[in-house]
C-alpha cells in the first residue's frame, strides 16, 4: 500500500467521522429545539425527510414524555427546591425570598397562566402569614374625621370592610414592597384562580419529592392514567403543583369544555379516582381556600395614583367608546368619586386610552359580592357543583364566532346603577358608603348570554383580562 492509498483511506476515514459527528450533533439540537418548543409544534416542524428516519411510535413516545417532563415536572421540583431552601432560613429571610420569586413568576415562560396564579396565591398567602408574625402589616383603622367620599382612608376602611363581610378576606395595610396590589382583590373570581386537587394517602410527600426520577414517574403516571380515565388528552391535564397532606397534586383541566370535563370527574368516581385517592377530589378556590395560612391581600398607600382621582357630577348620562370593532355605550359613575390606581406598564398603555385604537379595553364596574355567588363564601362550600355561578352554563358566542359556555369567571356591568343594587353599605358615624372597582377588560374577552342582556350582566373568565384603574366610592343619600 503506497502513502497516496493510505492518505486516501484516512481521509475517507476522517470524512465519515465528520458526517458521524455533524448528525449526531443536529440530532441532538433537534432534540433541544424539540423540549424548548413543545412536542407538537416540533414534529409539524419537520421536512418530510426528517420524518423518514424519526417517524415511528417509540421516538413520538419518548419526545412527548421528555416534553411533559421538561414544562411540568421542571418547574415542580424548582419549587420544591426553594421551599426547602426558605424553610431554613431565618424569618427576615424567608420574607425576601417570598417576595423575590413571587415577582419573578410573571416573567417566568417556564410556567403556564394556571401554574402562575397558582403559585402566586401559595406564595401570597405564606408571605402574609410570615408578615404578620414580623408585625409588617396593620389594621386598617375607623376613620372618625372628614367622613367624605373624596377621603381616601375612607374608601380603604370600607373597601377592608366589603371584603370582610362578601369574601370572608382580610385587608391589611403594609409597605410598597409587600403590597399585593388591587388585581390581586378583583381577580378572585376569574377561573385561573382554582383548581381540582386529590390526595393519596398512601403515598409519602417527602419520599416522592426528594425523589426526582420517583416524582416525575408519578406525575406522568397520574396524567396517563386521568387522560385514560376521562377520555381526553393528556395535554388538558395541566399539573400546577403538589403538596403536603400525605400526597396532594393541584390539577386543572384545560381546553375546550374543561368546565364539562371537571363535572365529570366529581360526578363520576370512575375507577382510576378509586383506586388513587378514594374517589375524593376537592374543587379549590384560592382566595377561601381552606388552609394553616390567613386568608388576606395586602395593599399600600402606593396603590393609589392621587393625580387621576376624578367625580363625574355634572357629566351627561354616556358616550360611545371604544375601537371600531367593539364600539359600546360607556355610563359615566355619577354620584361616584373615583381613586385613581397605580397600573402595571409593560410599555404599551393603548389599553387604558379613549381614543378608539384596536387595542382599547372596555370600561365596566365590578362590586366586591360578584352578583351571584356572593353565598358561596357565606356557606364556604368547595364542590364545584354548588360554586356555579347563576349563568355560567349559558350559551354566548366567542371571539372566534363559536358558540361557547359563558363559563366561571367575574362578574360586571357595564352601568354603575347595577353595581349598585348588589352592594352592601358600610355604615361611618352617620353616613353609608359603597365600593365598586372601575376595570378595563379585554373586549375580545367578554361573554354575555341572550338571558344577561336585559339585566346588564357580562362575564370574564380569566383574571389575566381584567385591569382595575380606579375604585369608586358611593356615598347612599
Amino acid at each position: 500500500m503506497n502513502l497516496w492509498s493510505i492518505i486516501g483511506i484516512s481521509l475517507l476515514c476522517v470524512s465519515v467521522i465528520v458526517i458521524i459527528f455533524v448528525f449526531e450533533y443536529c440530532r441532538r439540537q433537534r432534540q433541544k429545539q424539540s423540549r424548548r418548543m413543545g412536542i407538537n409544534e416540533f414534529l409539524q416542524d419537520e421536512s418530510p425527510g426528517f420524518w423518514n428516519i424519526y417517524q415511528n411510535e417509540d421516538f413520538i413516545s419518548k419526545y412527548r414524555k421528555d416534553d411533559m417532563i421538561i414544562q411540568e415536572v421542571q418547574p415542580i421540583k424548582s419549587k420544591i427546591s426553594i421551599e426547602q431552601q426558605i424553610s431554613k432560613q431565618p424569618i427576615k429571610q424567608q420574607i425576601q425570598i417570598l417576595h423575590q420569586e413571587m415577582n419573578k413568576l410573571d416573567n417566568n415562560n417556564n410556567l403556564t397562566n394556571n401554574q402562575k396564579q397558582f403559585q402566586k396565591h401559595q406564595y401570597q398567602q405564606q408571605l402574609l402569614k410570615k408578615l404578620k408574625d414580623q408585625g409588617e402589616v396593620k389594621e386598617i383603622p375607623h376613620v372618625k374625621q372628614n367622613i367624605e367620599a373624596s377621603n381616601p382612608e375612607v374608601a380603604l376602611y370600607v373597601l377592608k370592610e366589603s371584603l370582610l363581610r362578601d369574601q370572608n378576606r382580610e385587608l391589611l395595610q403594609t409597605s410598597k414592597q409587600y403590597s399585593f396590589g388591587f388585581d390581586s382583590i378583583l381577580g378572585a373570581y376569574g377561573s385561573d384562580q382554582s383548581c381540582l386537587k386529590v390526595r393519596n394517602t398512601n403515598l409519602d410527600y417527602d419520599t416522592i419529592v426528594n425523589d426526582n426520577q420517583l416524582l416525575e414517574k408519578h406525575l406522568i403516571e397520574f396524567k396517563q392514567k386521568l387522560s385514560n380515565s376521562l377520555n381526553i388528552s393528556i395535554d388538558q391535564i395541566e399539573i400546577l403543583g403538589v403538596s403536603k397532606g400525605s400526597f396532594e397534586i393541584n390539577f386543572q383541566i384545560t381546553g375546550k369544555n374543561s368546565d364539562e370535563q371537571k363535572q365529570k370527574i366529581l360526578d363520576n368516581k370512575n375507577q382510576f379516582l378509586k383506586e388513587y385517592c378514594n374517589g375524593q377530589i376537592e374543587y379549590v378556590d384560592y382566595y377561601q381556600q381552606a388552609s394553616q395560612y390567613a386568608k388576606g391581600v395586602t395593599l399600600s398607600s402606593d396603590d393609589f395614583n392621587p393625580s387621576h382621582n376624578m367625580s363625574w357630577d355634572g357629566f351627561h348620562e354616556k358616550e360611545q367608546r371604544g375601537p371600531p370593532y367593539h364600539r359600546y355605550d360607556y355610563y359615566f359613575p355619577i354620584g361616584c368619586y373615583g381613586f385613581g390606581l397605580k397600573v402595571k406598564s409593560d410599555g404599551n398603555d393603548d389599553w387604558i386610552k379613549m381614543d378608539g385604537n384596536p387595542n382599547e379595553w372596555r370600561i365596566m364596574y365590578h362590586g366586591t359580592k360578584n352578583q351571584a355567588v356572593s353565598a358561596i363564601v357565606k356557606t364556604g362550600l368547595n364542590c364545584l357543583p354548588n360554586s356555579r355561578q347563576a349563568y355560567d352554563e349559558n350559551y354566548c358566542i366567542d371571539e372566534f364566532g363559536n358558540k361557547v359556555n359563558v363559563g366561571k369567571g367575574i362578574y360586571f356591568s357595564d352601568r354603575i346603577s347595577v353595581c349598585l343594587g348588589y352592594c352592601s353599605y358600610t355604615q361611618i358615624g352617620n353616613k353609608q358608603f359603597a365600593v365598586i372597582f372601575m376595570s378595563r377588560v379585554d373586549p375580545k374577552k367578554i361573554r354575555q348570554s341572550d338571558r344577561m342582556k336585559p339585566i346588564n350582566y357580562f362575564v370574564v373568565n380569566k383574571s389575566e383580562d381584567v385591569r382595575p384603574y380606579r375604585i369608586l366610592l358611593h356615598e347612599k343619600k
